[in-house]
């Protein structure tokens, strides 16, 4: 039943939704240049935006960078060793008939389960790239609150895509989604209890009496 309804969800994504303008939108979200010249943009931004507030930039910047550079690091870990654990087949794999961009030329063709041109694309659950996008919204959301809930289109674009491209499943991405928002507080958490913790041995003694 489960299996049934996602297939029938990403069916009407990729197959009943599929059109000239989104073959040539969707796979834009795919392109990893783009995904981190956005997260550099957003750093700087936020530099900037210290600076200019009387903040200490380089601290939080630091502080930025490796929050987003461990929550992400703990996605890809995640979503590897899941992958390989639940050897899912991709839709584009699995699915007669289904559109499928294929990434080293741009083509777009219509897939069968016998000759699939994604046969050595690995499993489809969960998604990494709907994964780190969550990571980095979340973060960004804690650190610029008027940006909410914009910085949430971007994993949903990059979800949508992933979906309309023949990569995933619906509920891969959903899977993702929830390791993405599950690593930034794992390592907000570590990250807060080893710096109280190091805080905590730094203390200098209280004076005697």
């Amino acid at each position: 039943m489960f299996q049934s309804l996602d297939t029938k969800l990403f069916e009407l994504i990729n197959i009943s939704g599929h059109n000239g303008v989104f073959d040539f939108i969707m796979p834009l979200f795919s392109q990893a240049w783009i995904m981190w010249a956005g997260a550099i943009l957003f750093i700087v931004a936020y530099a900037v935006h210290c600076w200019r507030s009387s903040l200490e930039p380089v601290g939080r910047v630091f502080m930025l960078i490796l929050l987003l550079g461990l929550s992400i690091g703990v996605c890809d870990a995640t979503t590897s060793a899941l992958k390989h654990a639940i050897g899912r087949d991709r839709p584009c794999v699995a699915v007669e008939g289904a559109n499928f961009c294929v990434p080293e030329t741009g083509e777009w063709v219509v897939t069968h389960v016998d000759a699939s041109p994604a046969q050595n694309m690995g499993g489809s659950m969960p998604s990494p790239p709907a994964a780190a996008c969550m990571s980095l919204a979340i973060v960004l959301s804690m650190l610029f609150y008027r940006s909410n809930p914009w910085v949430f289109l971007l994993p949903f674009g990059v979800g949508y895509s992933q979906v309309y491209l023949g990569r995933n499943y619906p509920f891969d991405i959903a899977v993702g989604w929830i390791i993405g928002i599950l690593s930034v507080i794992a390592v907000w958490w570590s990250c807060h209890l080893i710096f109280a913790r190091f805080s905590t041995h730094r203390r200098l003694p209280p004076p005697s009496a």
